[in-house]
């Protein structure tokens, strides 16, 4: 009885992914309804074309219109799991904290370190997946391509760097961590959201990276105190990865250099969970 009740509280931890793509559908399936009605209804010739694969290629090949059905999807997932967080874990008597309360400048000098370092970590296990598997990086690339991330706009940058961190965070490190923490120790609970967060992110290659980002997510999260701490490191990740990857970023043959860079991103991933800890440490003297 009482692993069967175990094993129950383990897959209630499974809810908020669940509720997540289950509200990405929806969105999606409206998005679509709603544009081929509006197509439909400027030209009624089209109804006779519907089922045809040119004219389901030519939705799917719409990146602005997919990005935007993205930022939808987050801001609603974000509402929705939003008020779950809400509900279920913010204390509702106890007084607002101050910014010095969750955050103070040792612990964003140690996100910053911390976020500089996992991006060139996550470039090269890329490229270490790639190397396993050439089918994945290209699987990965055509995915980025058609979501519009080959041209920065303003919708692209609005849910990368605001919706995407804010609705995630909500998912998997306010809301299946905090229930993950009471069903397992915690180190087993960070790998559990961890793992969810690259599964549902849909390839090999993203869900790999994806993976070991969520873990110092789940870090930061639980060693902060905070979910505004994860959410503000998740925006500083996609915020170098949306705009700073592509010109600070080593496309060289040398071996050396390869080595070296990484090295140095082990080396500032390290320096920025020394500062994070220091700083989380200090904030009763702030």
């Amino acid at each position: 009885m009482k692993i069967l009740k175990q094993i129950g509280r383990v897959l209630f931890c499974l809810l908020p992914a669940l509720l997540a793509l289950a509200i990405q559908f929806l969105v999606v399936l409206a998005g679509f309804v709603l544009k081929i009605v509006i197509l439909v209804s400027k030209d009624p010739s089209l109804v006779s074309r519907i089922a045809s694969p040119d004219f389901i290629y030519g939705l799917l090949g719409d990146s602005q219109f997919l990005m935007l059905l993205s930022a939808i999807y987050g801001i609603v997932s974000a509402l929705v799991l939003g008020f779950w967080y809400w509900k279920r874990f913010v204390p509702k008597k106890k007084p607002r904290r101050e910014l010095s309360d969750i955050l103070n400048p040792g612990m964003f000098l140690g996100l910053v370190f911390l976020m500089v370092g996992m991006q060139y970590i996550s470039t090269y296990l890329i490229a270490i997946m790639a190397a396993i598997n050439p089918s994945w990086l290209l699987a990965y690339e055509n995915l980025m391509e058609n979501a519009g991330f080959g041209n920065v706009t303003f919708v692209l940058a609005l849910y990368s760097v605001l919706v995407a961190p804010i609705s995630e965070e909500l998912i998997f490190r306010g809301v299946t961590l905090r229930y993950a923490a009471k069903a397992m120790p915690f180190f087993l609970a960070n790998i559990f959201q961890a793992f969810l967060f690259g599964l549902f992110h849909g390839n090999v290659v993203q869900g790999a990276y994806a993976f070991v980002v969520g873990l110092f997510c789940g870090y930061v999260c639980m060693k902060g105190g905070s979910i505004y701490l994860s959410i503000l490191f998740h925006m500083l990740f996609n915020l170098w990865g949306t705009f700073a990857s592509d010109f600070l970023s080593y496309t060289g043959d040398s071996m050396f250099a390869h080595a070296g860079i990484f090295a140095g991103a082990v080396c500032a991933a390290a320096l920025g969970v020394f500062l994070y800890q220091k700083g989380a440490g200090k904030r009763s003297l702030y």
